[in-house]
C-alpha cells in the first residue's frame, strides 16, 4: 500500500498553482511532487519542486508545524485547456491531489429587499465565469434568481486579482419582506457552501452614485475662475415642476447627500427653488444638497426654511472677507449683500434644533493666499462649518489668461497650504491641489490657450435684480440651451451603444433644466468617465424604471 498524503489543490493561476501537501504519518518530512498537464492526450511533466512553504490556512489546525504549501511558476507556454487538465502529483504517492472543495472566494456585498450584489471567483479556474443561485431558505430551499458573476470589480481590479470580472448584481423580480431577506442565501453552482456576508455589509439599494441637477441654466455672477463658460448665456432658463417630479422618482437610489440641487450654476435663481425643497418627501431630505454663492438678497424667512428643511448639507463659496477682494473674485456679487444673508443664515442654523451641515468652498489664489489660513480658522471658530473645503480651479479653457498668470498658486504656495492646515484632521479641512502639482503650472500657457477676458466686463444686472432674468419655461417649448459641460468638470466621452453594457455601478446621473437626462459611469478599460445613455425626462416621465432595466 503506497503512504497516505494529504492535501490539496487550492489555486490554479495563469501563471502559477498553489496548494498543500504533507504525509500525517511523517509531519517532519517535506514532500516532492511533480506538476502535469495533459498535451495531445499524453501526460506531461512541466514543473517540479518540494511543498515546504509555510502556509497560513493551515496554522492552528493541528496540521504540523503548518510548512506544507506550495507556489510553483508555470511556464507560459502552457495553454487553457492544458491548465484545465493539470494534475501535482506527489512523489511518495503518485497519485494526483483533488482539488479543493473549497475552491469559491467571494462575499455578499450588497443585500437589500430589492437586490444582491457581490462576487465569485473560482480559485481553480480563475478565467471561468461562475454560475450562481439565490436562495430562500426558510424550512425549504427557495430558488429566486440565478446568475453568472461576470462584471467589472474595480476593488478587485486595484488589487489586481485576476481580470477583476467576478461580480454579480441581481434584481428581485419582487421586493421581499424582511424575513425572507435574511433568508437569502448565495451558492456557486457546484460549491458546497454558501458566500459569506462582507463584514461591510450594505442593506440599502441605491445604485447611483449621484444625481446631479441644474435647476437653471445660469449664475448671477461671472466669477473669472468659473468652469463653466457664460458667454454664450444671454436669459436664464428654470426647470419646470413637471420635470422636477420626474427627476424626483430617482432620490430613492441615490446615497446620502448626493442628490444635488445644483452642479453648475446658482439654484436660487430658480423662483421655485424652496417649493422643489418641500416637494421632496420628508424621508428622502436627508439625501439632499446644493451649492450656492449666497449672492442674491434673500430675506430672513428663507433661511429659516432651509434650517428646518432637513436636507443633508449646503456648500457655500467664499474667497475672502475683505469686501474687495470678494467683489474681485466673485464679480457681481456684492460683499454687503452676502454678508447680510450669511448673517440671517448663521441666526437661523443656531436657533434651528437639527439645521442641514455647512461646507465653505474656497477657491485659492494668489490675492487671497494670506488670508486663507486666517478665514478657514473663523469659519471654524464662528460660522458652523461641517468642513471646509480649499482647492484649486478646475482646468477650463475659457478661463483668461491673465487671471492664470496673476493668480494661479506656485507648487511652494500648494506646499505652505498644506503646512498651515496639518493641524486639522481631512474631516475638518480639506485641502485639494491641482493633480498637476510638480510639472509645469497652468500659468505657463502657450499660445493656444484661448483669452477670453472680454466678455468678463459685460454688464451684469446686480443681484438685488436676479429675478429680473429668470424667465419660467415650459419643458416642451423650442428654446438655446447651455453650452456642453466642461470636460475637467465632467469628463465623459462619446455615448456607448447601449448593447455594450460594461460600465462599473454605481451609475451617476447628470440632469439639465430641460430634462435632458445622462447616465454615465466607469469604462472598463482605461478606467475613465463615459456616458452610457441619454434620455429626456418630457419624453420618459419614469427614469427610475429606465435606470433600474440597465
Amino acid at each position: 500500500m503506497k503512504p497516505v498524503v494529504h492535501g490539496y489543490i487550492d489555486e490554479i493561476l495563469e501563471d502559477k498553482v498553489v496548494g498543500w501537501m504533507w504525509n500525517p504519518f511523517d509531519p517532519k518530512i517535506r514532500l516532492s511532487f511533480k506538476v502535469l498537464v495533459l498535451r495531445r492526450g499524453k501526460p506531461c511533466v512541466v514543473a517540479s519542486s518540494i511543498a515546504d512553504n509555510f502556509y497560513p490556512a493551515l496554522a492552528g489546525g493541528q496540521i504540523g508545524d503548518a510548512k506544507y504549501g506550495f507556489s510553483i511558476q508555470l511556464p507560459s507556454s502552457i495553454t487553457s485547456s492544458e491548465r484545465s487538465s493539470l494534475m501535482v502529483i506527489p512523489d511518495l504517492s503518485g497519485a494526483s491531489l483533488e482539488r479543493s472543495p473549497f475552491r469559491f472566494e467571494g462575499y455578499v456585498d450588497e443585500l437589500s429587499s430589492l437586490h444582491v450584489a457581490g462576487w465569485i471567483r473560482d480559485r481553480l479556474d480563475p478565467e471561468a465565469r461562475c454560475e450562481f443561485e439565490v436562495a430562500i431558505e426558510r424550512g425549504e430551499s427557495r430558488v429566486i434568481a440565478t446568475g453568472t458573476a461576470n462584471l467589472l470589480n474595480l476593488a478587485l481590479q486595484l488589487q489586481s486579482v485576476g481580470d477583476a470580472h467576478y461580480s454579480f448584481r441581481i434584481l428581485f423580480d419582487e421586493a421581499l419582506s424582511e424575513e425572507d431577506r435574511l433568508a437569502v442565501v448565495i451558492r456557486p453552482v457546484g460549491g458546497r457552501s454558501e458566500l459569506p456576508l462582507s463584514p461591510y455589509l450594505v442593506t440599502a439599494f441605491e445604485p447611483l452614485d449621484h444625481v446631479a441637477i441644474d435647476i437653471v441654466n445660469n449664475c448671477n455672477l461671472r466669477c473669472p475662475f468659473c468652469l463653466f463658460d457664460y458667454s454664450d448665456v444671454k436669459v436664464t432658463k428654470t426647470m419646470s415642476s413637471e420635470v422636477f417630479d420626474s427627476a424626483l422618482k430617482l432620490i430613492p437610489y441615490v446615497r446620502d447627500g448626493n442628490f444635488w440641487l445644483s452642479c453648475l450654476h446658482e439654484p436660487t435663481l430658480n423662483p421655485e427653488f424652496l417649493s422643489f425643497i418641500e416637494r421632496i418627501p420628508q424621508q428622502w431630505r436627508r439625501k439632499v444638497m446644493f451649492t450656492t454663492n449666497l449672492a442674491k438678497r434673500m430675506p430672513a424667512k428663507y433661511f429659516n426654511v432651509l434650517a428646518e428643511s432637513g436636507i443633508s448639507h449646503i456648500n457655500i463659496s467664499l474667497e475672502s472677507t475683505n469686501p474687495a477682494i470678494f467683489e474681485r473674485m466673485r464679480k457681481g456679487a456684492r460683499w454687503a449683500i452676502f454678508s447680510e444673508n450669511w448673517n440671517h443664515l448663521i441666526e437661523a442654523w443656531r436657533a434651528a434644533a437639527n439645521p442641514p451641515r455647512i461646507r465653505y468652498i474656497i477657491m485659492a489664489y494668489r490675492s487671497n493666499l494670506a488670508e486663507i489660513p486666517g478665514l478657514v480658522k473663523l469659519l471654524r471658530q464662528e460660522k458652523l462649518p461641517w468642513q471646509v473645503e480649499v482647492r484649486h480651479t478646475y482646468n477650463a479653457e475659457h478661463i483668461p489668461r491673465d487671471f492664470r498668470s496673476s493668480e494661479f498658486l506656485s507648487d511652494a504656495d500648494w506646499h505652505w497650504l498644506e503646512k498651515e492646515f496639518r493641524e486639522y484632521s481631512v474631516d475638518q479641512v480639506m485641502l485639494i491641489p491641482p493633480p498637476e502639482l510638480g510639472q509645469p503650472r497652468a500659468d505657463e500657457a502657450t499660445d493656444d490657450i484661448k483669452d477670453t477676458s472680454a466678455h468678463l466686463d459685460e454688464s451684469l444686472p446686480s443681484p438685488d435684480g436676479a429675478d429680473q432674468l429668470t424667465e419660467t419655461s415650459i419643458a416642451n417649448v423650442e428654446v438655446d440651451t447651455a453650452p456642453e459641460t466642461s470636460p475637467d468638470a465632467l469628463p465623459i466621452a462619446d455615448l456607448i451603444p447601449l448593447g455594450e453594457r460594461r460600465l462599473a455601478q454605481p451609475y451617476n446621473i447628470q440632469i439639465e433644466w430641460d430634462g435632458k437626462l445622462v447616465v454615465y459611469g466607469k469604462w472598463e478599460n482605461p478606467p475613465k468617465l463615459m456616458k452610457f445613455a441619454e434620455i429626456s425626462l418630457t419624453e420618459e416621465t419614469e427614469p427610475d424604471k429606465y435606470i433600474l432595466s440597465l
